[in-house]
């Protein structure tokens, strides 16, 4: 072999060399690339595990039984002006309607099994102006004046009134962990306070309010605390208990809104 045949296979063989030495590199880089996407897939998919899934009103939390809307003010959120309706259309008939309808609703979560009363088959035959109306409401049950349970909430989240008071009354009968749930001997001594929420307003923390016909709702971040018209004697002790109900602690800067109700059914006990 001459010197430039020598040569040449020498180049050749570099060129070789080298254009298996890019192989690898490519193949290299393509097997990270799939590994960064096999990881970045697993990666949301973990992430996609643990992000809440919103219900109700866009974004809204639910804390203790109590739906709250980021937005309270705003006149888009609805019940707004459910009061206006509810007062116009007041009867004996309505109110018994309403009381029927948290009552069945605790007898057959008590019970478990439907009840004859049940709204929703009465609803089927009936019209009711409930059924036009969205609003938040909390419902109180009642034992020999004293409260044995209350739940609800502020803004709703069902798609009428009629529903919206049926979840509350489950709720207040089976969830309220500041009393013992409702068995079936305390059904027939159960009374019921049916609380209809109209338009919230946000106030100074510091405004008095008339606590026997305006109720308020604290929050400070994730904690929240209402208590409803005519349950407090005095603003000051009004503010202090839902402070208290929220486990928001002295000092703590906080947001107050203040809200009026329709109540039907029984007198809300009162303290402070």
């Amino acid at each position: 072999m001459t010197a430039i045949d020598k040569r040449k296979h020498g180049q050749r063989y570099l060129v070789i060399a080298g254009a298996f030495i890019v192989l690898i590199a490519i193949g290299t880089t393509v097997m990270k690339s799939t590994g960064d996407v096999s990881s970045r897939r697993g990666q949301i998919e973990a992430e996609m595990t643990v992000l809440p899934w919103q219900s109700g009103l866009q974004d809204s939390i639910e804390d203790n039984g109590i739906l709250i809307s980021s937005d309270l003010t705003s006149s888009d959120v609805p019940g707004g002006d459910a009061l206006d309706k509810l007062r116009s259309l007041r009867s004996p008939a309505l109110e018994r309607e309403i009381l029927d309808i948290a009552r069945a609703s605790v007898t057959e979560v008590i019970q478990n099994k439907r009840t004859e009363s049940k709204h929703e088959d009465s609803a089927q035959l009936v019209s009711s102006p409930l059924q036009e109306i969205q609003a938040g409401a909390f419902v109180t049950l009642i034992i020999d004046g004293k409260v044995r349970g209350c739940m609800g909430r502020v803004c709703p989240a069902e798609s009428n009134l009629q529903q919206e008071i049926a979840w509350a009354a489950k709720m207040a009968a089976t969830m309220d962990m500041r009393h013992r749930p409702i068995n079936k001997e305390d059904l027939p001594k159960l009374d019921f306070c049916v609380s209809v929420v109209g338009r919230i307003r946000r106030e100074s923390p510091d405004i008095e309010v008339n606590p026997r016909l305006e109720g308020v709702l604290v929050k400070a971040g994730g904690l929240s605390g209402v208590i409803l018209p005519g349950e407090a004697k005095t603003a000051a002790y009004q503010r202090k208990w839902a402070m208290r109900e929220a486990g928001i602690g002295p000092g703590v800067p906080f947001e107050l809104y203040v809200f009026e109700t329709e109540r039907f059914g029984k007198t809300l006990p009162v303290r402070g």
